[in-house]
């Protein structure tokens, strides 16, 4: 049974669906008026990464103090500040008074909020359907967001294009309206709370990140992770500076690159969904990761918008293939108390690292060609990959020991 056959459910399902098309409105909207204001491959970075890099940052302990909160009146409270924020980037935007510090401030904040709300949004489903329509709706879940992936970039393009960046940022605050009332008056099942939850919260913190060490197939999943978010999926990050610095584009290119990444997320989220013996999946995860370094390396040395949108197609299904294959992995591996919190531990690796690589390449980008410094992330990737994968692994990721 399809977990939108609950009434509830669907309505999450479709509203949250919506607000997920509003961050990535924003998101792009905020990453294009900087490189327009600052024209700096640094800076655009920064800003663009600062809507992730507090989840990276954060995650395990907002999860942690999640574990205690009353989740409807956590989302509903969340969702608001994040309309109000996006508001405020609306008004400056009318007024005409942004600057580099309000649009990174600004950033910030939203950062703060989602980090704040992305282990509260991991619970929710589980507390919104029964749980033989868990697996379900934690799929269409995934769905959902790179649904949003592939329209929001894309509408954000058509905006930006054939209106401005006002109307873009008032699109982008109203898409969270739908979903606030939803919030408010959805049906919810009491929640287990897991196993730990009355102790100190450094233990609590600490206790997601020793279980993933001292479980073998885990950590190793996290390893991959790792090398994926950190010297490919970075890249991502930074298309406005992609667009444009190295293809000279504006709105429209911007839009493509976007897009086009999207629908490659999109196409490995039904991939993975369709592979349901895990031995397959974990068998995939290293030729994904590996395919994933060569056509970053490869993205380097173009200039043409259409050529490097096919190629952001593969970056795209490699980088999301990565992701939710570990992240299956850790769902049938771990026992149920403890996956949340090992889960927003695989989340603040893949945030975190996402989020230093942008910046990296974004300073370094400052000194050399970014052309050149998108051809040697990759190749700086797999030499640490070989290096770890010998030394720590013995060259089998995924036996059991």
């Amino acid at each position: 049974m399809n977990a939108l056959s609950n009434k509830s459910f669907s309505l999450y399902f479709y509203s949250n669906t919506i607000s997920l098309f509003g961050l990535w409105i924003q998101k792009i909207g905020v990453g294009w008026l900087t490189w327009e204001i600052t024209e700096s491959t640094f800076w655009t970075s920064f800003v663009t990464l600062a809507l992730m890099a507090p989840a990276g940052v954060l995650g395990p302990f907002f999860a942690v103090f999640a574990e205690n909160w009353n989740m409807r009146v956590a989302s509903i409270i969340l969702k608001i500040l994040m309309f109000l924020i996006g508001m405020l980037i609306w008004f400056l935007q009318y007024l005409d008074q942004h600057t580099l510090l309000t649009l990174a401030s600004l950033s910030v904040l939203q950062g703060l909020l989602s980090a704040c709300y992305h282990p509260v949004r991991l619970v929710f489903v589980s507390i919104v359907v029964p749980k033989n329509l868990l697996s379900s709706a934690v799929g269409l879940n995934s769905a959902s967001f790179n649904g949003s992936r592939v329209v929001g970039p894309a509408f954000a393009g058509g905006l930006i294009a054939f209106f401005n960046l006002e109307v873009t940022f008032l699109v982008a605050a109203l898409t969270y309206v739908p979903l606030i009332p939803v919030l408010i008056y959805m049906p919810l099942r009491k929640r287990i709370k897991e196993k730990g939850s009355q102790g100190n919260f450094f233990y609590r913190f600490l206790e997601g990140g020793k279980f993933a060490i001292r479980t073998p197939i885990i950590l190793k999943g996290l390893f991959i992770v790792f090398i994926s978010a950190f010297f490919v999926r970075g890249m991502l990050e930074i298309q406005p500076t992609i667009a444009g610095e190295i293809l000279k584009q504006g709105s429209f290119g911007l839009s493509l690159i976007t897009t086009t990444a999207g629908i490659g997320a999109l196409l490995a989220s039904i991939w993975i969904g369709f592979r349901n013996n895990k031995s397959k999946i974990e068998t995939k995860l290293v030729s994904m990761l590996m395919l994933g370094l060569v056509i970053s390396c490869i993205i380097g040395l173009i200039s043409e918008v259409y050529t490097m949108a096919v190629f952001f197609t593969i970056v795209g299904f490699t980088t999301t293939a990565v992701g939710i294959g570990t992240q299956t992995i850790i769902q049938l591996e771990v026992e149920e108390v403890y996956r949340a919190r090992v889960l927003t531990w695989w989340s603040s690796i893949s945030f975190g690292s996402l989020t230093v690589g942008g910046i990296i390449l974004g300073f370094v980008g400052e000194y050399i060609p970014l052309s050149n410094a998108l051809l040697v992330m990759p190749i700086v990737g797999y030499l640490i990959f070989k290096l770890i994968l010998y030394y720590k692994f013995q060259n089998n990721l995924f036996n059991r020991s």
